[in-house]
């Protein structure tokens, strides 16, 4: 099975999100997103794809969606979207927003989370995870958050039925 990512940036109260938007502006930080899936594909529901407003550049973008949307390749389910990543050897990112974390958290093997520093208000936070199930794998301090790339135990893997 191929393995599955997840990135995401959060405060420390879990807020990924307020009003449709991300509540702080971090540019080292969207640097390293743009790193970490450049090349790749990322998959977001359509409230997140309409609040970036057009496709990410050198990325295939997927967006989760009932309905088509132009300029990018819309599945209507999560394994739909897993299927087309196992078809490449590129790497699947799932990038948010909640309701796409809340369906992928637990079946990925790889977690890219940025910490940023402080609370902030919000409307929307990252679910709950049980980091004792995790292990981190590479831990790197910036001024303004610390990205981990969390990885599940080899012995766990994913299921979408």
């Amino acid at each position: 099975m191929k393995e599955l990512y997840l990135i995401a940036a959060m405060a420390e109260n879990r807020v990924i999100g307020a009003g449709g938007k991300i509540p702080w502006h971090i540019p080292q930080e969207l640097q390293l997103f743009k790193k970490l899936t450049t090349d790749n594909i990322i998959v977001m529901g359509r409230k997140t794809y309409e609040s970036i407003g057009r496709p990410l550049p050198d990325r295939e973008n997927i967006v989760i969606s009932s309905h088509k949307i132009e300029g990018v390749t819309t599945c209507r389910t999560i394994l739909e979207a897993v299927r087309i990543g196992e078809q490449t050897d590129r790497k699947l990112f799932f990038i948010g927003g909640a309701d796409i974390y809340n369906l992928t958290v637990n079946i990925v093997s790889h977690m890219y989370i940025s910490w940023v520093k402080g609370r902030y208000k919000g409307d929307t936070y990252f679910p709950e995870i049980d980091l004792l199930q995790w292990r981190e794998a590479e831990k790197t301090y910036f001024d303004e958050f610390t990205m981990i790339h969390y990885t599940r135990p080899q012995s766990s893997s994913y299921s979408l039925i």
